[in-house]
């Protein structure tokens, strides 16, 4: 009855204008009567976004049951954790967060890594009184004497970089305005640093200077990025043997060109690799560089070379392609470590410097697992580990003893013994093999009945990796709660990135698509039950998919998303993912960016009823401009037909979610879930 009731109840939203706008691209002609509210700074927007925002607060603020719902969020959060150790000679710098503040702190021992006597550094949460100034960046130098950070207000993440000197405990003079996610390599005399600057404003454009300490920046020498094209980012950094200068230009998320030279030499840069159609991550040991790779191995290898003669294509391959995905590698106690990805877990082993496995360190279970070094010398690693049911665990290894100790684990109230994590393999619309995983309580019913709610991401080579979910608040309510692993991450390597970037990007949410049906379809779930979520290029996920097929759900939480996508590349920093998505400026791109955006698509389904929908942006979102989620939120509420009301909140003193203080994250986690609970159901 609550379903019935829901379809034909129509909220009273504030009102929206319309104004006609009508642009033909290519032959076809875009209608956008919402584009006003593109330009945020406009006063009668800036009122719009407020009454906007009023209504969605007062509607799910006032639901019954939304205290109680924040106690029990504010309470589970309230968790102190830590993070691996980053070492620099003597000092083991490590984030350690008590479970109350805003933010967590950076950390410092000396001679060892030593939790527990460790001295505080830097705290952010004295950066400012409301939390609201965060730490982006955190580069020491070689000797951990000195540190170069980022300090940025409302998670804009446009950073201005300070100098700490770790043994005064002060900071220098020197400050750096517009080094948005900046890269650093430090001279090892900590004289001064390489770094990126953005000299575009709003529009990321990253160039590369040298700052000495104690100039002031407007004096910091060029070095390189004039006349690069706007979707090529370059950035710089130091092999941990202080000798080498290495300068990456990124091309999108599946290329980047590479250059060596000696830190103490003038001259040119050497290339290692330019115009080849992989990636390329180098490290120097010994007489050698190292470099992980994708190129002719969309599952990544590890070659050889020697300095004097770094040419890829002579380079010796150390550990070739395998049918798990190699991510990373380093050098402990003369061994050789490595870390990869198979069927979407984490496995780490242990080699000779040749790459003949020696042996697999165990690890408690299938999850995700990363791990730091001490040094190349040391034979100590640390490593990091947990799954779905399994929380934040941290080891100390001995690769030569294969010694193990528990170092510490996240302390929770949760009973593992309650749940199950399935991983299973469903197939998408063509036919692909995608994995999802599903976890749930032992004793559910596969009767339709269960509230579910589904995740994805699908792009960036980001893929989804299992992460702790005991105490998410939808699991003491019967969820069901699934994770598909859809192509356009890298669960299985380059090729399953590619197979849903640009023009194949309908694989992923056909990918999406089919996890639903395949939930409905084995009585985990149903239609009305189902919720979906997503944020960023997530966002863009559920919105495209709630487009597409809208019968398939009751809710959507769409966070932070990209919708316009025939204008996504002319906001901010959008257009550094052309190469991700494609160009609209484009007559190919623009035929299946168009036929896609979710933005465009409802105007061809308007006849359709909706699901209910949540979109949450943010005022200083410095990724995806508020007015995707401001334009699509308008037409939906003034166009078509839901199941439930059509929510926007554009939160005030926020950005794409890096640096949100607690209480912030607390209430937006409090809003999504209430809004989801609410819509399946479910009782608080």
């Amino acid at each position: 009855m609550l379903e019935v009731l829901m379809a034909i109840f129509t909220f009273v939203y504030p009102q929206t204008k319309t104004q006609e706008v009508v642009d033909t691209l290519f032959g076809v002609e875009i209608k956008d009567p919402y584009r006003w509210l593109e330009n945020v700074d406009d006063p009668e927007v800036k009122k719009w976004i407020e009454e906007q925002n009023n209504f969605t607060l007062n509607t799910l603020k006032n639901l019954k049951g939304f205290k109680k719902l924040y106690r029990e969020i504010d309470r589970t959060s309230r968790r102190k954790w830590i993070s691996l150790p980053s070492v620099y000679e003597e000092a083991y710098f490590f984030n350690k967060y008590d479970g109350k503040s805003n933010h967590s702190v950076i950390y410092m021992s000396k001679g060892k890594w030593d939790i527990k006597r460790a001295k505080k550094l830097i705290d952010p949460n004295k950066f400012s009184k409301d939390g609201l100034v965060a730490l982006d960046f955190f580069y020491p130098s070689h000797d951990g004497k000195l540190i170069a950070l980022g300090k940025s207000f409302g998670g804009s993440e446009s950073s201005t970089l300070y100098l700490f000197d770790v043994e005064k405990g002060e900071y220098l003079p020197d400050s750096i305005p517009d080094t948005k996610w900046t890269s650093v390599a430090w001279l090892p005399d900590k004289s001064g640093f390489y770094y990126t600057r953005n000299i575009g404003g709003d529009k990321f454009l990253p160039r590369i200077y040298f700052h000495r300490i104690g100039d002031d920046f407007k004096n910091d020498k060029y070095i390189f990025g004039e006349g690069l094209p706007e979707t090529w980012i370059p950035s710089i950094y130091t092999t941990r043997d202080k000798k080498f200068l290495v300068l990456t230009i990124e091309k999108g998320w599946s290329q980047n060109d590479l250059y060596v030279k000696k830190i103490d030499a003038e001259g040119e840069w050497q290339k290692v690799a330019e115009n080849l159609d992989g990636t390329f991550t180098l490290t120097s040991y010994g007489d050698y560089f190292y470099i992980l790779t994708s190129y002719k191995a969309p599952r990544y290898r590890l070659l050889r070379v020697p300095i004097e003669n770094p040419d890829i294509e002579k380079a010796e391959e150390i550990i070739p392609q395998n049918h798990w995905v190699l991510e990373n590698f380093s050098f402990a106690g003369g061994k050789l470590i490595f870390r990869v990805t198979d069927s979407t877990f984490t496995r780490i082993f242990v080699a000779d410097i040749n790459g003949n496995i020696e042996y697999e360190i165990p690890l408690p279970d299938r999850g995700s697992a990363h791990f730091a070094i001490e040094n190349y010398e040391s034979p100590v690693i640390y490593i990091t580990f947990q799954s779905f049911l399994c929380p934040p665990t941290i080891f100390s290894f001995n690769v030569n003893t294969k010694e193990m100790k528990k170092l510490w684990q996240l302390e929770v109230d949760f009973d593992v013994d309650d749940f199950v994590q399935e991983f299973v393999m469903y197939s998408s619309k063509d036919g692909t093999q995608v994995p999802m995983y599903i976890i749930h309580k032992k004793d559910i019913k596969m009767d339709g009945n269960n509230p579910a709610l589904l995740t994805g991401y699908g792009g960036f080579a980001v893929g989804m990796r299992p992460h702790f979910l005991g105490e998410n608040p939808y699991f003491k309510r019967g969820f069901v709660y699934a994770i598909a692993c859809l192509r356009g991450g890298n669960e299985f390597g380059e090729e399953w990135h590619k197979q849903g970037m640009r023009d194949k990007k309908q694989n992923v949410f056909d990918d999406f698509i089919s996890a639903a049906e395949y939930l409905i379809q084995k009585g985990y779930t149903s239609p009305e039950k189902l919720a979906i979520s997503g944020g960023s290029n997530g966002g863009l996920l559920v919105g495209a998919v709630m487009a597409q097929r809208p019968d398939l759900f009751r809710a959507v939480y769409c966070g932070v998303p990209l919708l316009d996508m025939v204008r996504y590349h002319k906001f901010g920093v959008a257009h550094i993912w052309i190469p991700e998505y494609g160009d609209p400026d484009d007559p190919e791109d623009f035929k299946y960016l168009y036929d896609y955006s979710p933005y465009h698509r409802i105007d061809r389904n308007l006849d359709k009823v909706y699901p209910a929908v949540y979109f949450h942006t943010a005022e200083f979102d410095g990724r995806v401009h508020p007015m995707h989620a401001m334009k699509m939120a308008a037409k939906m509420q003034n166009l078509v037909k839901t199941k439930g009301p059509v929510l926007l909140y554009v939160e005030p003193k926020a950005g794409h979610g890096a640096g949100k203080p607690r209480k912030k994250r607390i209430e937006d986690m409090t809003l999504s879930t209430i809004f989801i609970l609410w819509q399946l159901g479910v009782k608080i």
